[in-house]
């Protein structure tokens, strides 16, 4: 039954850290600026916003990742996540804090099954796959084996005014 119990506990932690985590390590992006010379306002199109709820969905899943081993919320965690998302990603943060555990992700996968915009381009949609390898740690010990997961989730986006730049708003784990 103790078992049975952490594994429980490992799943609910890592489903409340956001349905997803990013791996340990970090990649470094070249920040390119590109110039118009075009003075009329461009609308995005559609396979643009699609690339930007993208990013935002590969930043919030190694957001996730930072969160499940920190038990912390960074800094620049609303570049990809806002509204409830993040508030269950602090909240899910400060219990596993309570309870002095940490989870490692050993692997992570993130797989975006759809994608669907909503026709004014202000929200979308997207279904999300993430398997992972995750091992909790206590008092800087390994609880147990790793526990693989494998879940799906709809995720609500909302995009920043008329930028290119969409956020992870809500997610809801789907069985």
């Amino acid at each position: 039954m103790k078992r049975k119990g952490m594994f429980v506990l490992v799943v609910s932690s890592v489903a409340l850290a956001g349905c997803s985590s990013g791996s340990n390590h970090t990649s470094s992006t070249p920040t390119t600026t590109s110039t118009s010379t075009s003075t009329t306002n461009a609308q995005p199109t559609a396979q643009s916003l699609r690339r930007a709820v993208r990013s935002a969905l590969r930043s919030n899943d190694k957001l996730s990742g930072v969160v499940l081993w920190a038990n912390r919320i960074p800094a620049e965690a609303m570049r990809s996540t806002r509204g409830p998302a993040l508030v269950a990603l602090r909240s899910a943060a400060a219990q596993r804090r309570s309870k002095h555990l940490r989870i490692r992700t050993v692997s992570s996968s993130l797989e975006i099954l759809a994608i669907k915009l909503d026709p004014s381009y202000a929200t979308a949609t997207a279904v999300i796959r993430s398997r992972q390898v995750v091992r909790p740690y206590r008092a800087g010990r390994p609880l147990g084996r790793s526990v693989k997961l494998d879940e799906r989730a709809r995720v609500e986006l909302h995009r920043l005014g008329s930028e290119e730049t969409f956020v992870v708003w809500r997610v809801v784990g789907l069985r």
